[in-house]
């Protein structure tokens, strides 16, 4: 018996990306590729199908290592970023900028600079007057 050659990691990746599995809408689970496609394509037209979506985003200290990345279909990976991560990452800087904002007034307030206008008003009723159960 001869021994096999070497199977490049190319190769690899095509055969594992042609056995993902998708729902085809009734509940059943099918190739992504069919294998009839599959056949009359090469390795580099299967993998020219995926992108590589971050589970973890960057915005979140996510990294590229192998467990943090999803091969999805291109228009899968563009409808996720639109709807998912990108108003997530843009919630992300909203609050770090407020929580900047935040930590400048107080440094400001520290330093004894004068402060912003609050958007508060003073007071809706008279100071030395007090309110209590009984309306007095």
């Amino acid at each position: 018996m001869r021994r096999r050659d070497y199977i490049p990691l190319k190769t690899r990746l095509a055969a594992t990306l042609c056995e993902m599995l998708t729902d085809d809408g009734t509940g059943k689970l099918v190739k992504i590729i069919p294998y009839d496609d599959a056949v009359l394509m090469t390795e580099d037209q299967v993998i020219s199908l995926f992108q590589f979506d971050h589970g973890i985003l960057h915005a979140h200290e996510g990294t590229d290592v192998f467990w943090n990345l999803t091969p999805r279909l291109i228009r899968a990976h563009r409808r996720k970023t639109a709807k998912v991560d990108l108003p997530e990452i843009a919630h992300i800087k909203r609050v770090q900028e407020a929580e900047a904002a935040f930590r400048a007034s107080l440094l400001a307030k520290d330093r004894g600079e004068p402060r912003s206008k609050s958007r508060w008003p003073k007071r809706a009723f008279p100071k030395g007057r007090k309110l209590g159960r009984g309306g007095q």
